[in-house]
């Protein structure tokens, strides 16, 4: 039987974990879960070797579903894995650049993919700042989960006077965060959220904040929509998970006044028990499929 470690803590996304587990049963694949603080790595004379329980461990597949603290000893892991036959969705390196919101929209607009004009920077007292017009401003960090960090601003001079960062750092420069500013689309409040898995668009939801919300996240009390597989938007989430080098991953777009569908963010560790909910699609089994498919060397089933 066939092992797949999911590297994740299961009590964070218990609903993600559930899907998984079913799917597994139902593929007669075995799931093992393992925490990212329990990773180490030996590095002798002989060369590197990635430990579990302090133990060498050779699994033939490992997801990594979670944004650990851990990232010196989880992306280094991964790779001596990768580097000895182990099946890695997601290669480290790509998974973590994804979650630098600023290192996504380089890459999309690279590949031709449309985003939200964006400014990045530390200070926006310091910023030399480019016209967005009349239109609010929406400020997030590059690191930000689950819309946490999001702010909206009346105008560039509503957020000089207002910036208080509630994460300013003031043991230096080293350790603070960067931050994106965007015009605000459409008035906020709606957005697109879709899956993909080897891509293709397996799951694509349009998601309603609640009133009186800006942010359109599930986890914050929004509705979702399923929408058809195709629609525009699986085309170019498709193409933003492929620009970021992802195997999977979810896409957050958003309409502008034109209709053009433009991508705010790509997630390598997105939760999928919300557009399984409101579309019924197997994304969990997907993603397995994907798995045991690469570990074959086969093409992933379409």
């Amino acid at each position: 039987m066939t092992e797949i470690v999911v590297l994740h803590y299961a009590e964070v996304a218990a609903p993600n974990w559930a899907l998984l587990r079913a799917a597994a049963h139902r593929r007669g694949v075995r799931l093992t879960s393992w925490a990212p603080h329990r990773l180490q790595v030996f590095i002798d004379a002989a060369g590197s070797v990635p430990y579990y329980d302090g133990a060498p461990r050779q699994p033939a597949v490992i997801l990594h579903r979670t944004v650990a603290p851990f990232e010196g000893i989880v992306a280094p892991a991964l790779d001596l894995w990768a580097g000895r036959g182990v099946c890695v969705l997601n290669e480290p390196g790509a998974a973590y650049r994804a979650r630098d919101k600023l290192a996504t929209t380089r890459l999309l607009t690279d590949a031709g993919v449309p985003v939200v004009p964006t400014l990045g920077f530390a200070d926006p007292g310091q910023a030399r700042w480019v016209d967005f017009g009349d239109s609010r401003i929406v400020v997030k960090p590059a690191h930000g989960l689950q819309g946490m960090g999001i702010e909206a601003y009346a105008s560039r001079a509503d957020l000089l006077d207002r910036w208080h960062p509630a994460d300013d750092d003031r043991r230096g420069h080293t350790l603070r965060e960067h931050y994106l500013a965007q015009p605000l689309v459409g008035g906020g409040g709606t957005d697109l959220r879709a899956f993909v898995v080897g891509g293709t668009c397996v799951a694509l939801i349009r998601r309603s904040a609640r009133p009186g919300e800006l942010r359109a996240n599930l986890a914050l009390g929004a509705t979702a929509t399923p929408l058809p597989p195709t629609h525009p938007g699986a085309r170019v989430a498709t193409a933003a998970t492929a620009a970021c080098g992802l195997d999977y991953g979810g896409v957050d777009l958003i309409e502008d006044a034109d209709g053009t569908l433009r991508v705010l963010e790509v997630d390598a560790w997105a939760g999928f028990a919300g557009v399984t909910a409101a579309t019924g699609a197997d994304v969990a089994g997907a993603i397995l499929d994907l798995a045991l498919a690469r570990r074959r060397k086969e093409p992933a089933p379409t």
